[in-house]
């Protein structure tokens, strides 16, 4: 208790008379503030202080790579020791740059890397794989400097490189979310899957050196770094973007939409789908451009069966697009256009071909603007140019073919999760349905298709392949979706 006592002089001057119980509690509650503010201290200038928390993460993920190093399956573990040891080695250098973040990025892939060694699990699949290549295409495994010839199903990690030669190109899916990345000829990226820190989520993306990619999300967006800019293209949409020799980037939207930020820090730009936005080497985003949508095709009709003869032409047709001055007609005999057999730039909304060769072709027709810039292409369709037979014996609208069509279904192939793809082969020029959704067919009838099943437990995946003269197979498979 305080006792307030007055100057026996008479002056102004007051006292207090506190009792020792009073002072005990003052310092105890002054005790309290000082411990709460050195934990407040502690968990924001150290737990959170992102060299302390890079230094423990490189000393867990050295901890699980000497354990990976030990373990009795190290034998048939080497690729993934080789893995995480590298991603170890970077965290370190990263460390040693004062790149705390990207130190601690690098420390926890790697960590997950030997655990998952450890444990057994695999990534024999590895971060995406390939599914389709064409032309030269070639990887190269981050732990060493080799190239090689790229095939469907190999594998690729975090840190692989992929570039595709002239008139090559090559599909990759990230088995974490399906994503689809479609990449064209004469490019180099790096495939890049980081795990973020404190969770086994991981971030699938490329960096795009030079060259295009299409990339195809599902129900979770997936990302695109270039020299200049990060694009994040939100879950199920499309967006292409491009590369070229002085490193400026461009970004179209075809589906959904996409946000586009530069590398130095800034505002993100969200394109929308028939938009376009460029990027500067250093980043700098210019003004979103709305490009002219494509045109709606006419004819050839899908799957049209052609007869190789003397005469024999393929009309073109599409219908006029509202503020398109000209169009470009491509013809490819691949269905990701990596090799073209007619580019050419159109006044008109027609144009002709002769017939010289057997085969399935793929036509597309992409508006361009009064100020020359082309849009996004339509959807391809196909037509097959047949010889030795009449256009009708071949399958044409007029055919008395009754035979159904061989289809021939290979295992179901599970890539992750609730992903998996759906293969086979059919008669050259039929059109194939997968749960009533069209897929493309190759020339030789060999067609492939991703798939995310919605629900745990069994699913049923229909497939059904119908010639030009209408006549259809069915068979069904059986998935069974774990949780």
């Amino acid at each position: 208790m305080a006792i307030r006592k007055k100057a026996s002089s008479g002056g102004d001057i007051d006292w207090y008379l506190i009792s020792i119980d009073r002072l005990k509690q003052i310092g105890f509650v002054l005790f309290i503030l000082l411990l709460g503010g050195a934990g407040y201290w502690f968990i924001h200038n150290e737990k959170g202080n992102p060299r302390a928390n890079a230094e423990s993460a490189i000393a867990d993920a050295r901890l699980a790579l000497n354990t990976l190093a030990a373990s009795k399956d190290f034998p048939n573990r080497r690729s993934e020791f080789e893995r995480a040891q590298k991603k170890l080695e970077d965290a370190n250098t990263l460390f040693g740059s004062a790149k705390y973040v990207d130190a601690q990025g690098a420390a926890v892939e790697s960590q997950t890397i030997s655990r998952a060694a450890v444990s057994g699990g695999d990534s024999g699949n590895g971060d995406a794989q390939f599914i389709t290549v064409e032309g030269d295409v070639q990887f190269q495994k981050s732990t060493n400097s080799d190239w090689h010839h790229a095939e469907m199903r190999v594998p690729l990690y975090n840190g692989d490189w992929v570039k595709t030669g002239d008139r090559a190109s090559a599909e990759l899916v990230f088995n974490s979310n399906g994503s689809l990345y479609t990449v064209g000829p004469n490019a180099l990226l790096e495939v890049y899957a980081a795990v973020q820190p404190g969770s086994s989520k991981k971030n699938n993306a490329v960096q795009m050196q030079v060259g295009t990619v299409e990339v195809a999300t599902i129900d979770q967006a997936s990302s695109v770094r270039t020299p200049g800019t990060q694009i994040v293209v939100d879950s199920e949409s499309t967006t292409q973007v491009g590369v070229d020799n002085t490193k400026s980037t461009s970004v179209v939207s075809t589906k959904g939409s996409a946000s586009v930020t530069p590398k130095s820090g800034g505002e993100a730009v969200v394109v929308n789908s028939g938009e376009k936005v460029s990027a500067s080497p250093e980043g700098g985003l210019g003004p979103v451009k709305k490009l002219v949508l494509p045109p709606a095709l006419k004819s050839p009709s899908d799957n049209q069966v052609f007869q190789v003869t003397d005469e024999s032409k393929v009309e073109f047709a599409w219908e006029p697009q509202a503020g398109a001055a000209s169009y470009q007609l491509q013809v490819s005999r691949s269905r990701l256009f990596s090799t073209l057999e007619i580019n050419s730039k159109r006044q008109k909304i027609t144009a002709s071909a002769k017939v010289t060769s057997e085969g399935a072709f793929y036509w597309r027709v992409a508006s361009i603007g009064a100020d020359g810039e082309v849009g996004p292409f339509s959807p391809f369709r196909r037509f097959r140019v047949s010889g030795g037979r009449d256009a009708t014996s071949a399958g044409g609208i007029n055919s008395t073919d009754t035979t159904p069509p061989a289809l021939t279904l290979k295992r179901p192939q599970p890539i992750g999760g609730a992903y998996y793809i759906i293969e086979g082969t059919t008669e050259p020029g039929s059109t194939v349905f997968i749960n009533e959704e069209e897929v493309d067919v190759e020339s030789s009838g060999h067609f492939k298709k991703l798939i995310v099943f919605a629900k745990i437990g069994q699913n049923a995946v229909v497939v059904k392949a119908v010639d030009p003269g209408g006549n259809q197979t069915v068979q069904s498979q059986t998935v069974l979706v774990e949780e």
